[in-house]
């Protein structure tokens, strides 16, 4: 049996990039990268933008090309003061032999603003053998004195062709026959590439073959706003139990949905942007998405 099932089976991770040359980036921000990775040292980085836009390939991508020590952390989990004083401050301060101790930090946006003031101190304390990866999804969450002592590189989504590229690429991979307009489809559907990947990967498990988009990901997002008008709260409630359901995907969808003319255009599109937004820090989806279309209900009159 393989010892990494995660990376056998999902393919977001079997197909992650290892190069930058198999990254949808553009070409200053590829040339800035590649230059640091030739010369084998690096500033303090920061990575922002969106869900699914490169940033975490791209730091394992230089961590792997310097002579370093890591400390990897997911700041959505490990973000307190006490992690930074304790876990990090430690890690800095240690001779390890290696050029640099690099520490990254996922989801950067998530640590407290206590923890971010103290590793601002850490960050020019110790920047003769330490350096600090950062990404973040919300550049408005990083407080000042760090995105100042950072290079910052802002991450856009892929666009829709490179995004078709890599699905038709995992599917001959995957020895998956599949009509490009299909791919393109999805492409369309999904624009956070990971959620494309799993949206398709899901589908093909389920049918045997990939399936037209609109049959992946849950009902589109006109189907639900009809349901919202009309108050159908029992086809609503029918959709996170669906094995495709994915909260933050349907309510996007929804969002975008919602033409520019409904007399509740500018309020529905407020709850649900929202909603969008906080997807990305509740515990439970199903219950966030239920509560959210409750509330655009309740603007139906």
């Amino acid at each position: 049996m393989s010892t990494n099932v995660i990376a056998d089976v999902n393919w977001t991770e079997k197909y992650r990039p290892k190069k930058l040359a198999d990254l949808a980036l553009t070409d200053d921000t590829r040339a800035v990268l590649a230059a640091y990775i030739k010369e084998g040292q690096v500033p303090h980085l920061l990575f922002i933008g969106p869900a699914g836009s490169g940033k975490t390939t791209v730091a394992r991508i230089i961590i792997k090309s310097l002579d370093c020590q890591v400390l990897a952390l997911n700041a959505s989990t490990d973000r307190g003061i006490d992690v930074v004083r304790e876990r990090i401050g430690s890690f800095v301060t240690a001779m390890t032999g290696s050029r640099w101790n690099i520490v990254f930090l996922d989801e950067f946006d998530a640590m407290t603003a206590d923890a971010q003031t103290a590793l601002r101190n850490m960050i020019e304390s110790y920047a003769d053998r330490a350096r600090f990866i950062l990404t973040a999804n919300y550049g408005h969450k990083v407080i000042a004195p760090i995105q100042s002592r950072c290079q910052l590189l802002v991450f856009e989504r892929p666009p829709l062709t490179e995004r078709t590229r890599v699905l038709m690429d995992v599917l001959a991979k995957e020895k998956i026959a599949a009509d490009p307009l299909i791919a393109l489809g999805y492409a369309e559907k999904f624009p956070d590439m990971r959620q494309m990947l799993f949206a398709a990967q899901r589908a093909y498990l389920a049918k045997g073959a990939l399936p037209p988009a609109q049959e992946a990901g849950g009902p589109p997002g006109n189907q639900v706003l009809q349901w919202v008008e009309q108050k159908n709260w029992t086809a609503l409630r029918r959709i996170p139990p669906s094995g495709d359901f994915d909260a933050q995907q349907t309510l996007r969808e929804l969002f975008y949905a919602i033409p520019d003319e409904h007399r509740h255009c500018g309020e529905l599109r407020h709850i649900i942007g929202r909603g969008v937004h906080e997807t990305g820090f509740t515990p439970d989806p199903a219950v966030l998405f239920l509560a959210v279309v409750a509330q655009a209900m309740e603007v139906m009159k």
